[in-house]
């Protein structure tokens, strides 16, 4: 069936810093009270039986709905339910982006830390919106069932799991990075290893660059730097079998 859900802008009568503070303002004949959605503000209030609410959002999200009543008590819980919803299909789409970045990361396909951050901001958003929506199902116990505030209770916790695991993106892309570039330096180290015979022929030598030409154009010469070069290819191939070239 359909219920009268009144809309209008919240009135000036009741204080929005406290409401955004306390997230719930109980008064004689009903409450106020705040929810966010995707990090916006959303307010409604049941006020003598009547619920009212001043959010855009809220208002085309259940004005279609076909209630089991019109009992203030269960459009509060509709509302509540709704929200419930949207933050679920929120958190399953960043589970799978989790998961796709993750793999991302393991694979080496990720160069840098901006899809890490974007991820984070979303998530914490949809922490903070179940954080808030937890803490006012609490509040509103004697308004709203049991089994809704279990759903709530249960999103909640699933958001907890999402932004824990969230937190281990940075530490497994730092790794992911630490090891490239330990691959780099071993590398290096590796190039470096092959010219140790150019810089033993200098050190034995001491000569200057301009004397290297007649140095190096007897054939004592060439007798001694035939086993270096066939040590510098022989070390080349060795590093190249193990992998480090």
């Amino acid at each position: 069936m359909k219920c009268e859900v009144k809309f209008q802008e919240l009135p000036p009568t009741i204080s929005v810093d406290d409401l955004n503070i306390y997230r719930v303002i109980f008064l004689d004949n009903g409450f106020y009270a705040r929810i966010d959605i995707n990090g916006v503000p959303q307010y409604l209030s049941l006020l003598n039986g009547n619920l009212t609410v001043y959010s855009k959002q809220i208002y085309e999200m259940i004005k279609e709905i076909d209630f089991d009543n019109c009992e203030s008590n269960k459009l509060v819980e509709c509302i509540l339910d709704e929200v419930v919803y949207s933050l679920g299909i929120t958190r399953t789409k960043l589970f799978e982006k989790f998961d796709a970045l993750f793999d991302s990361i393991t694979e080496g396909k990720l160069k840098d830390l901006t899809s890490i951050k974007n991820l984070r901001k979303e998530i914490q958003t949809l922490y903070s919106d179940s954080s808030s929506l937890y803490y006012v199902s609490k509040k509103l116990s004697k308004y709203i069932s049991k089994d809704i505030q279990d759903e709530i209770a249960f999103a909640y916790e699933r958001t907890e799991i999402l932004i824990t695991r969230s937190s281990d993106l940075y530490n497994i892309y730092l790794t992911e990075v630490q090891n490239e570039l330990n691959i780099i330096i071993k590398k290096l180290t590796s190039i470096s290893f092959i010219f140790l015979p150019v810089t033993a022929i200098a050190s034995i030598y001491a000569v200057s660059y301009s004397s290297l030409p007649s140095n190096f154009s007897t054939v004592d010469t060439l007798y001694f730097l035939t086993p270096l070069v066939f040590l510098a290819i022989m070390l080349t191939a060795y590093l190249h079998k193990i992998g480090w070239l």
